[in-house]
């Protein structure tokens, strides 16, 4: 995977767990010919002509026992509306790997953990 690439895609509407765990989420619907690794990433994105900072997540949501691929971005410092807007996004570092977590618990401590790293990389 190439780092300094930019992707595009539409925000769709997701499970909402992000949210739930205080880490809200944009899912992207990606264009057919990304591929992105599994893993959590420090991303710089533009959305409605903005420029801000994010943590991509990419994988099947193993702590959640889900199936399927989902990417979302936890978009840092934005609180709007963008379902059914196209984003594009570049993936400046990545952070670590997918993996199961024991608990929510565990998993949200890993994020806030996640976020800091990301943050270093963005700001």
């Amino acid at each position: 995977m190439m780092l300094h690439h930019f992707y595009h895609g539409k925000v769709i509407h997701g499970l909402k767990n992000g949210g739930k765990f205080g880490f809200p989420t944009a899912n992207i619907l990606l264009d057919d010919s990304a591929h992105i690794d599994k893993g959590v990433y420090a991303v710089k994105m533009c959305v409605e002509n903005g420029k801000y900072g994010g943590m991509l997540y990419v994988g099947t949501r193993p702590t959640l026992n889900l199936s399927g691929i989902s990417v979302e971005i936890n978009i840092f410092d934005f609180d709007d509306d963008i379902y059914g807007k196209n984003i594009s996004f570049e993936i400046v570092k990545k952070i670590r790997g997918e993996r199961k977590f024991v608990s929510i618990e565990e998993l949200i401590a890993q994020m806030e953990k996640d976020k800091e790293t990301a943050l270093q990389y963005v700001s």
